[in-house]
């Protein structure tokens, strides 16, 4: 190997160094931590001790545990196929309707997903609430009382979802936006030769050659989905009753509220395996159909 080669590679790991050590420090050893962790009675203010798979146990038989999980699977039922839905929509028509402002649309719609969430959650709790909200304060003005609505149980769980839709909707819009803009124009003007359709050039050109975007975008959301706690701890602080204590807000307790810090280790592994699992069944699911549109 030459010098100059030699050189080339001693710079190039100088470069990638800073971003190695970080994920070394910061991801890789404290995700190990937290599997060693979970397996031990540490309270942060006492001494640790192994217990093996009792925090795992203990976990299986704690209701907050399954009421977190149907919690957080509401959420992701109200939240991500509508949030995905719209976004795609803001695409299309900012790809196909609005370029001569799609600079400011696409700005507007960004902003929210740059602002400090427990700041919106604050925010949006003064204008939700039931009794003295802005909203139902304009409601009543015109004739509507919307505190019925506001004071249901459903409703917390639903209007987290939906703000939470509008702070990622300009997010999820990118995506799409970029992967709508790496479809190549010829394909559409060949279907319009052939006298295709609008809907079926959306149908038969843009939906198939979305669907890696749409796997990245329906991944993603999911891990978020399951890590949703600002909304949740600013907007209802888990209330009403259990209504928004989602997963990561029982990790959230546990960790810090009252300091079971392998119990709460124990919830965030098994967290990883549930998301993990996911992930790969979207990534089957996804490569098939991609395979089989391709092959069509």
């Amino acid at each position: 190997m030459s010098a100059r080669r030699k050189k080339n590679i001693i710079t190039g790991y100088l470069f990638i160094a800073p971003a190695a050590l970080g994920l070394l420090v910061f991801i890789f050893i404290p995700t190990i931590l937290t599997f060693v962790m979970s397996f031990f009675d540490w309270k942060m203010v006492d001494t640790s001790t192994f217990i093996g798979w009792e925090n795992y146990a203990t976990a299986f038989n704690d209701p907050l545990f399954y009421n977190a999980i149907k919690v957080t699977l509401q959420y992701i039922i109200y939240h991500i196929p509508a949030s995905l839905i719209l976004a795609f929509l803001m695409a299309l028509a900012i790809r196909s309707g609005i370029k001569r402002f799609s600079g400011f649309f696409r700005a507007v719609y960004v902003l929210p997903w740059i602002t400090t969430p427990i700041i919106i959650a604050y925010i949006w709790n003064l204008l939700l609430d039931g009794t003295f909200g802005v909203i139902n304060y304009i409601a009543r003005g015109v004739g509507f009382d919307l505190q019925p609505v506001f004071n249901t149980m459903w409703w917390p769980m639903v209007s987290i979802a939906l703000v939470n839709m509008w702070i990622f909707c300009g997010y999820h819009m990118m995506i799409f936006v970029a992967g709508l803009g790496n479809i190549p124009s010829v394909l559409y003007e060949a279907a319009k030769i052939d006298g295709a359709s609008s809907f079926q050039r959306l149908m038969r050109i843009t939906i198939p050659l979305m669907k890696p975007t749409f796997m990245f975008a329906c991944i993603t959301s999911l891990i978020g989905s399951f890590q949703v706690f600002d909304l949740a701890y600013g907007m209802y602080n888990g209330g009403p009753g259990d209504a928004t204590r989602t997963y990561y807000f029982l990790l959230y307790t546990n960790a810090f509220k009252y300091f079971k810090m392998g119990y709460a280790a124990a919830l965030s592994v098994l967290l990883f395996i549930v998301l993990m699992i996911a992930t790969f069944i979207q990534y089957k699911f996804f490569s098939h159909d991609m395979v089989t549109d391709y092959a069509m």
